[in-house]
């Protein structure tokens, strides 16, 4: 099957996934498969952390959050250029999230302007891995401890990634990383947090444990996503594929990925829950996958020939154009779907009375909001349809 060239629709999925998402839809809740997912993280990451694992990135960041003390009043750094989903699960318990700006080059979070933002409120900073590419983790570390603030790594995007041989996630107090269904691989939904030192593992467990489990109507409507999933990637190309997923959207097969109260900083009920096990058992297929779809984005990378340096694992390539929509639309033509995130400085909010985020405060992540694309480096593809996609794009951005 020649998929098409997109960056969202679980670009991981293989027919092996849909198989076993077909087979947990009629499965029962016990299994196991959480724990497993757990301790398999646990193993890979090294270094004595503890992982609890829940039913979205966002709710595995609300949960290291309140393990952290954050509450009424206190302020949390995170870097412009990012999700609605981090800045909810701050508000959520309270919290107000203060922007840093970015580095141009890396789109992750400038040091220099993340001591300007530290004042005696600063609980948390969140450092954000943009796209699989880390962020300086030796300058921000420095600076948290010499604020004695809590570093809490964002690792949504970069599950694998290194600096210096240490993986991503065991360079802060604690981590969070996301098996969203367009992340470095996909449950559909689910994600871990992680911590490192015992007092703040004893009480993410703590909150683990007091979560509820999700409804099962909720989770049988993510285990279908896969299997629509392939459906519409089949026959995307003949046009029958965007009808089906508007139609399963419409209703309710599918679940969106940001729900409509969250864009307006509300809190769905189904966040936070824990990791129901059979989104786990996904999670677990494809955790034995990691390395193989981590060494193939890294070539595919190179056939763009973008150079990150050792130990990226480029979940995305970000490309800065002039002409955004102009190439999207051409892309379109193709049949091909590449990204356009972050389109906003946290996006998908309704506005900015959503984050707070103050206009103008970060100009280097403004000017990223507005330019920047997202070509694809979906495991699947081949090194012919990668190259082509750089010619066109190298034609279309002119």
């Amino acid at each position: 099957m020649n998929r098409p060239a997109f960056i969202f629709l679980s670009p991981n999925l293989e027919k092996d996934d849909v198989a076993l998402a077909t087979k947990m839809i009629w499965r029962g809740a016990v299994g196991g498969e959480a724990e497993a997912a757990e301790e398999w993280l646990e193993k890979y990451l090294g270094r004595g952390v503890t992982a609890v694992g829940f039913n979205a990135g966002r709710s595995a960041l609300w949960a290291i959050l309140k393990a952290a003390g954050v509450g009424a009043g206190d302020e949390v750094v995170v870097q412009a250029f990012t999700c609605v989903a981090v800045t909810n699960s701050i508000r959520w318990l309270g919290g107000r999230p203060v922007f840093a700006d970015i580095e141009k080059n890396t789109l992750n979070m400038s040091p220099e302007s993340l001591r300007a933002r530290i004042t005696q409120k600063t609980k948390v900073v969140v450092v954000q891995h943009t796209f699989g590419r880390m962020a300086d983790v030796e300058k921000i570390g420095r600076i948290c401890r010499e604020y004695k603030i809590v570093m809490i790594e964002d690792c949504a995007h970069a599950l694998g990634a290194e600096y210096r041989g240490q993986k991503a996630g065991t360079f802060g107090d604690g981590a969070i990383f996301s098996f969203g269904r367009d992340k470095v691989l996909s449950s559909v939904f689910g994600g871990v947090a992680v911590a490192r030192e015992a007092g703040l593992a004893g009480k993410l467990k703590q909150v683990g444990g007091e979560v509820a489990k999700p409804d099962d109507d909720w989770v049988r409507q993510q285990l279908w996503h896969p299997v629509v999933t392939w459906a519409v990637l089949v026959t995307y190309r003949s046009g029958v594929g965007k009808l089906l997923h508007k139609l399963a959207r419409a209703a309710g097969l599918v679940s969106p990925e940001v729900y409509p109260e969250e864009k307006k900083g509300g809190q769905p009920e189904v966040f936070p829950r824990k990791f129901d096990d059979r989104l786990a058992a996904l999670a677990l297929r494809q955790l034995g996958k990691l390395e193989r779809f981590n060494k193939r984005r890294a070539e595919l990378a190179k056939i763009y020939g973008e150079k990150w340096g050792k130990g990226a694992v480029y979940m995305v390539i970000p490309r800065w154009v002039n002409n955004r929509e102009e190439v999207l639309a051409k892309a379109e033509e193709q049949g091909w779907r590449w990204g356009d995130w972050y389109r906003q400085v946290v996006m998908p909010a309704a506005d900015n009375s959503v984050t707070g985020y103050v206009p103008g405060s970060c100009p280097a992540a403004e000017e990223a909001a507005e330019k920047i694309i997202n070509l694809p480096t979906c495991p699947y593809l081949a090194d012919r349809q990668v190259k082509e996609i750089a010619e066109k794009f190298e034609l279309w951005s002119k």
